[in-house]
């Protein structure tokens, strides 16, 4: 921008365009603002804290700032350092990144195979997104895939690889119950696979583990198993239950001592537990959490605690009537866990730590924001936020053979099957076309646009993108990175090392 830049911010206020070109955040000592198009964050002195909180206030005429601009003493620095700095100038969003010319199946080079061993659980989470009234994905039902409809998929997904490395997972359901073709899986692969270094992964919810299951996992090179486990008894029996209601601790809890002591003899496996944060949501409750991971003693080294959120809307009114019934009256939120795991972290050098429920989403929120996208000028282009492209990153094939984009993907549109391969024409449609025409709107007036983490999974359905789904998780996600910009910014005040310790983390 030139000498006329605050006629520039002038149209944009005008236009109500200028509140895709940042946001403004603050910490307890400062205040902050994050520019869209370099991703840069510029701690704001008095004078500039006025003009941008009047840029950016709705409430304020366009006039009236102007008057602000031409007031402020300073304003030629203030003027400088905005043309210096190129911010407040990203280009309007007109499109996304072309990507139709890379979808094509001579250009796959697919890292990661999802096979949909079972639609079938011996269990009934009250917060599982296979609940039936669930409208976001699939039943439960009792489809099991074939060896030889596995086989095909393993077979083009080898064909189309990363030359260097490719990754199996299995996927239900509950995959223990059809573990015979998830063990026919392993075979064939680590025989016939040989010039590509495998690995493999699945997730179970233990209670069907046995001393030969184990055993024969535990001897698998380069094996990682999410285990789904919420908690001490009280907390896993109030939610991880059978279908008849009763809880699943006790079984879950012999599964793991038994995986735990076959993988404590060769030192093959990594496990990674992942809890689902059920409300409500207290300082007891995830301190209680907490507590009961951190200290189970017979885990192998290098065991990872990973916690979430139940997905939007996966849980019932039901599950609430049943925790007013205990007496519980506040069945909501007293403490956000981001808030809590602040607070946990404050003394505790936590980076590195994995056995705990707060580790994990410090990192992420730190990692998210030390390894944004960062430039001297604003960016020309625009990801389809935080999506893939289909088919390259992995493939999930369903118990029927069909190929979706991956295993969180739900009743979204088929992308192929194992007899005709990719279908690069419903790729095109559906995960690129579609999602560009119907978001571009939404996105060309985001301020979160390059750090969107937003993908298909959460919010296509059979019919493709639902962009009902999609703008509330918009809302999400741009409080999310508020939040997360704030704390990256009060740890890098008050404790600086910290952020050096984080700027070694990869993102996954």
């Amino acid at each position: 921008m030139e000498n006329n830049i605050v006629d520039k911010l002038v149209e944009l206020k005008m236009n109500q365009e200028i509140k895709r070109m940042g946001k403004i955040f603050s910490t307890s000592q400062s205040k902050y603002f994050y520019d869209t198009g370099t991703g840069k964050v510029i701690n704001l002195d008095e004078s500039s804290q006025k003009v941008l909180t009047a840029l950016f206030d709705e409430n304020v005429a366009p006039e009236k700032f102007k008057e602000l601009w031409n007031s402020i003493e300073n304003i030629d620095e203030i003027r400088e350092f905005i043309t210096a700095e190129h911010i407040l100038c990203n280009p309007p969003v007109t499109s996304f990144l072309p990507l139709e010319k890379q979808v094509a199946e001579d250009n796959l080079k697919c890292e990661q195979l999802i096979i949909e061993l079972t639609g079938n659980c011996n269990l009934a989470c009250k917060y599982c997104i296979y609940n039936d009234f669930f409208e976001g994905n699939r039943n439960f039902n009792i489809s099991n895939i074939d060896f030889k409809t596995a086989k095909k998929a393993i077979d083009y997904v080898y064909a189309h690889r990363d030359p260097k490395q490719l990754a199996i997972t299995f996927y239900g359901g509950e995959p223990l119950i059809n573990f015979e073709v998830m063990k026919q899986c392993i075979d064939y692969s680590i025989e016939n696979l040989t010039d590509v270094e495998l690995s493999f992964s699945f997730t179970t919810n233990l209670t069907l583990m046995t001393e030969d299951i184990a055993e024969y996992l535990a001897k698998i090179p380069r094996l990682s198993i999410l285990l789904s486990m919420d908690g001490p008894e009280e907390i896993q029996n109030m939610v991880r239950v059978y279908r008849n209601g009763k809880g699943s601790f006790e079984e879950a809890y012999k599964g793991l001592m038994i995986l735990a002591k076959a993988i404590n003899r060769y030192k093959n496996t990594e496990l990674i537990f992942n809890a689902v944060l059920m409300p409500p949501y207290t300082k007891e409750r995830f301190d209680k959490i907490n507590s009961y991971f951190e200290n189970l003693d017979f885990l192998p080294e290098n065991t990872e605690v990973r916690a979430t959120y139940p997905s939007l809307g996966s849980v019932p009114q039901s599950y609430f009537d049943e925790l007013k019934e205990q007496g519980v009256e506040n069945s909501g939120e007293d403490i956000n866990w981001m808030t809590w795991a602040k607070e946990k972290g404050v003394n505790d050098n936590f980076v590195g730590k994995k056995l705990n429920i707060y580790t994990g989403l410090l990192e992420t929120a730190l990692t998210r924001i030390q390894k944004r996208a960062l430039y001297d000028y604003p960016m020309n282009f625009y990801y389809y936020n935080g999506c893939c492209l289909p088919g390259q990153r992995r493939l999930y094939v369903s118990t029927d053979g069909k190929y979706k984009v991956c295993e969180r993907i739900g009743t979204a549109p088929d992308i192929g099957n194992v007899d005709m391969g990719i279908d690069v024409e419903a790729i095109k449609k559906y995960y690129l076309k579609e999602f560009e025409d119907k978001s571009l709107l939404d996105c060309s007036m985001c301020w979160a646009i390059n750090l969107c983490n937003i993908c298909y999974a959460e919010c296509y359905d059979e019919n493709g993108l639902n962009m009902d789904e999609k703008r509330k998780l918009c809302v999400e996600t741009r409080n999310r990175y508020v939040m997360w910009l704030e704390y990256y910014h009060e740890l890098l005040e008050m404790k600086p090392e910290r952020i050096e310790e984080i700027s070694k983390i990869e993102l996954i």
